[in-house]
């Protein structure tokens, strides 16, 4: 059962499309490996800011995926944000 997930912003400096979308490939892959994550969405919600969802059965496979996952690849490509993104 679905009982936590992670909810990002990303607000990329310029609006590349390309970029973003090399950007969550390589965080999609990251997912990939995390057989714990039950769902996992990138979305665009306008010129430059993107978002991402995902979602566990528990705080433990959710702090899984935070510590190898967006904040760590995120950290990895600081120079393609406006701000640091938010993972809440």
């Amino acid at each position: 059962m679905v009982t936590v997930g992670v909810l990002a912003r990303f607000e990329f400096k310029v609006d590349d499309e390309s970029a973003a979308e090399q950007f969550f490939r390589g965080g999609r892959a990251i997912v990939d490996q995390q057989p714990a994550a039950t769902v996992w969405f990138a979305y665009r919600l306008g010129p430059g800011v993107y978002g991402a969802f995902a979602a566990f059965a528990s705080d433990k496979d959710r702090q899984a995926l935070l510590s190898s996952g967006g904040p760590k690849i995120a950290a990895a490509n600081v120079g393609l944000f406006v701000r640091p993104p938010s993972f809440e």
